[in-house]
């Protein structure tokens, strides 16, 4: 006995049985199938996608093999280049399925209308801010600025140029490309091979259904099959969509600073005459206080010791001196004969 599936069928979601089978045959044959085909998916799944990674750094060592950009000094040591901003397009086939993320540090010395700015070009490109976080300055200067904004990758490289030129100045830049090609052709296959599977599956419980000794158990187990085979559909079907969003948009994370200012030695407006009146005021202020102290005491405090202390203490001493004179009249104790 031979199982041929042809491909107009196949292609429909449909296995064609020979035909001269009973209904019990063709019921047992539908099973051999369908378990056949979940241990392929199981192997399949096993194999799992590799993604390719590329990652591109623009900052000091730009120049291949010369290392960081300079020229010798008269000492012998190597002077350090200014950084230089450096258009890199990480371009990629159509066919190809690539994330892409970029990193940007930019110093502006507004960095509120630089922000301003970059939102509007990211809307202007078709994308959004994802994310945004102020954090304000110590000395109530410009804050410093972190975002993300998701853009369109077919739009990334005017975009990217744009957000620069509104910076005073560009720090680090960095771009990343991940190509997920290979997982979206996997994930993609095992789509196809369970959206099949759940339809035999669907199939042979119609088929169970309709026998007059169907037995409930083995139509929960169909049922079963069925529910986790629809999962495994939504599940990956999510993956693809989370793919599908993250190639479509690229992710750019910009954190924006304020310029550095330089100091001077003497701080602006330092006046000495100022602070030596204020000196000076400070002296008098603390005499005045001093005297109200004094001139309180003696008007209000000392008063209502003298009432509180006094007239009690002036009491007692009374009450002392007339035991005394008391004591002294009465005179010495006379002396016993022996």
């Amino acid at each position: 006995m031979r199982v041929t599936v042809q491909g107009t069928a196949a292609s429909k979601g449909h296995v064609q049985l020979p035909t001269g089978l009973s209904g019990r045959e063709e019921m047992n044959m539908r099973r051999t199938i369908i378990w056949t085909a979940l241990i392929a998916l199981a192997l399949s799944a096993c194999g799992g996608a590799s993604t390719a990674e590329t990652f591109y750094e623009i900052g000091d060592d730009l120049d291949g093999g010369q290392g960081a950009s300079g020229t010798d000094n008269e000492s012998g040591t190597r002077e350090k280049a200014p950084f230089e901003t450096i258009n890199l397009d990480l371009a990629v086939t159509s066919d190809r399925k690539v994330i892409r993320n970029v990193s940007l540090q930019l110093e502006a010395n507004e960095t509120r209308s630089t922000y301003e700015r970059i939102v509007t070009i990211a809307e202007a490109n078709g994308g959004f801010v994802a994310f945004a976080e102020v954090s304000p300055a110590e000395d109530e200067g410009e804050p410093f600025i972190q975002l993300t904004v998701r853009i369109p990758s077919s739009n990334l490289t005017p975009a990217l140029t744009a957000i620069k030129d509104a910076a005073d100045e560009v720090v680090s830049e960095s771009q990343g490309a991940q190509d997920v090609t290979e997982q979206f052709i996997d994930l993609e296959a095992q789509l196809t091979n369970l959206t099949l599977l759940e339809t035999e599956l669907r199939a042979l419980l119609e088929e169970v259904r309709q026998q007059p000794e169907a037995d409930p158990t083995k139509l929960l187990q169909v049922f079963t099959e069925i529910s986790n085979t629809r999962g495994e559909i939504e599940r990956i079907q999510g993956q693809l969509n989370y793919l599908g969003d993250a190639v479509e948009l690229a992710t750019v994370s910009i954190g924006i600073a304020p310029t550095p200012q330089s100091v001077p030695i003497v701080a602006e407006g330092w006046a000495p005459s100022d602070t030596v009146r204020d000196a000076a005021r400070d002296l008098v202020a603390g005499l005045q206080n001093m005297a109200d102290v004094v001139i309180t005491f003696g008007i209000a405090v000392l008063p209502m010791l003298v009432l509180v202390l006094g007239i009690p203490g002036l009491a007692l001493y009374v009450a002392y001196r007339s035991w005394r004179s008391r004591r002294k009249a009465a005179g010495p104790a006379p002396l016993s004969a022996e």
